[in-house]
């Protein structure tokens, strides 16, 4: 391929005539998407939008989507990607912790921000006159290039500030996986707002291959794309590949590589998958890290399932008890992260102190490295249980409980408690919605399996757990909605 250069981010080193997004509607050379991005970064300067200016944009994947990134790229303005799906006070709260003023609105989400005392600009555009901003000619890496908003928060909106630095080395050092030729084609699967999505846009450009966006994120229209443009990436989370594998679609012939998130991926869906053809990787990661920074090769998926994988170079990735210092093969501790992906810092100064020490990113992931340098993820630090003195994992009761054949899903999590500070609680779902298991059933289950003291106090039937779009289950409204049954 040609030599990759942080200019690619402004269209500069790419081949003009070579395909850069692949759509329904219509297919543009990276010449036809420097014009339209050019034309929008016009349209953007009229309305005041100046250097420096922090810009959300809400708006489904699609062609304008991205132009309108690249466009405020252009002028040296800074994207604050806003998930669509939150409720007014969830948008506005986002907006004003970035501080914006403008807001980049896709027409049929504009009602949503009418009250708000934002300056709404709608779009798409319509084309203007030839007589356009000329584009900015020099980059520099340490510039901010995205704002994203973690999908894993839990008490408040978390925004994580991204430099065309971290960005650009997360696509290098991902490139060690993914090994671009120029005949590769990226399926934008996730949505543009999250890391995930956003990283295929950014590795798509400065590698200079085509983007594919699919007329949304349905099973179907992701099936459609499949079959009618042969990517050769893709990128999914669990809820996604489970619709994929429980229809029994297989990849397309040209397909290369299929990333899944690591950490709690269930190995059965994976097993399934990799059994129907798909080639499966395993990848783990963060918006803190600009996407993956582990990643389990499809054949290591056999005897090594349970892993997200060995480091990808050049991240330098250790668990560490709680002062920093690195802990043996096998003791568990949390994840800490040296990388050149990382973020620049949170919106919210204080926050990133407590994260970043030494040089090291504190995940909040708690887990372990085997003897061989592969990680494995146990569960969030945060959501550690303490109940009587005893700290425990709520990771290792929910595989306890998904050992019993009859059900399908479980979350454990804490409640308070007057006696015992916190006690332990379970949502199961069951493969079955009309049947339920005892307690007595439950506790005896579990207690060949783990300790008495593990065993949860209050379990409680449900027909789904709460989830992120990106299938994260939702603890914290789990909390909120049994909080008082235990006091």
């Amino acid at each position: 391929m040609n030599k990759i250069s942080p200019e690619n981010f402004l269209l500069r080193k790419q081949n003009p005539s070579a395909k850069a997004i692949i759509s329904s509607s219509g297919v543009y050379t990276f010449d036809d998407l420097r014009l339209k991005i050019l034309s929008a970064a016009t349209i953007l300067i009229n309305h005041n939008i100046s250097v420096g200016d922090r810009i959300g944009i809400i708006g489904q994947n699609d062609v304008d989507f991205v132009i309108n990134i690249l466009a405020l790229w252009q002028i040296s303005a800074v994207p604050v990607l806003i998930n669509l799906r939150l409720n007014d006070t969830e948008i506005i709260e986002q907006l004003n912790l970035a501080n914006c003023r403008f807001v980049l609105v896709q027409k049929e989400s504009a009602k949503k921000l009418q009250a708000t005392n934002k300056t709404l600009i709608e779009y798409p555009f319509k084309k203007i006159s030839d007589d356009a901003f000329s584009g900015k000619v020099e980059l520099e890496l340490n510039e901010l290039a995205v704002i994203v908003f973690s999908s894993g928060s839990i008490n408040k909106s978390k925004g994580i500030i991204l430099s065309f630095n971290s960005l650009y080395n997360s696509a290098i050092n991902s490139n060690q996986l993914l090994r671009y030729s120029h005949s590769d084609r990226w399926l934008a699967s996730l949505p543009f707002y999250h890391i995930g999505g956003f990283s295929i846009i950014t590795r798509s450009l400065l590698f200079g291959i085509p983007l594919i966006i699919p007329d949304s994120l349905s099973r179907e229209d992701i099936s459609s794309s499949l079959k009618k443009w042969q990517p050769t990436f893709i990128s999914l989370v669990d809820a996604q590949l489970k619709k994929i594998v429980d229809e029994g679609i297989s990849p397309n012939s040209e397909m290369k590589n299929c990333l899944i998130g690591g950490g709690f991926s269930d190995v059965e869906l994976l097993t399934k998958a990799y059994e129907l053809g798909w080639p499966m990787n395993k990848v783990y990661g963060s918006t803190e890290t600009s996407s993956f920074i582990t990643a389990l090769l499809k054949d290591e998926l056999i005897f090594k399932p349970h892993s997200v994988g060995r480091a990808v170079p050049t991240n330098r990735i250790q668990i560490s008890d709680s002062d920093g210092n690195e802990l043996k093969p096998f003791e568990i501790g949390e994840i800490t992260v040296q990388s050149n992906s990382l973020m620049s810092r949170y919106l919210d100064e204080n926050e990133t102190k407590h994260v970043i020490k030494s040089g090291y990113y504190f995940t909040g992931d708690i887990g372990y490295v085997d003897e061989e340098g592969y990680f494995f993820v146990e569960g969030r630090k945060n959501y550690l249980i303490s109940t009587g003195g005893e700290n425990v994992n709520p990771s290792e009761i929910e595989k306890a409980l998904l050992d019993n054949p009859l059900i399908e899903e479980v979350a454990v999590f804490p409640l308070r408690d007057e006696v015992w500070g916190e006690i332990i609680a379970a949502v199961i779902v069951m493969k079955n919605r009309e049947q339920k298991l005892s307690y007595d059933d439950l506790k005896k289950f579990l207690e060949e399996k783990i300790s008495k003291f593990k065993i949860p106090k209050k379990i409680f039937f449900e027909d789904q757990l709460p989830k992120t779009e990106l299938g994260k289950i939702q603890k914290e409204k789990l909390i909120e909605r049994y909080k008082f049954t235990s006091l």
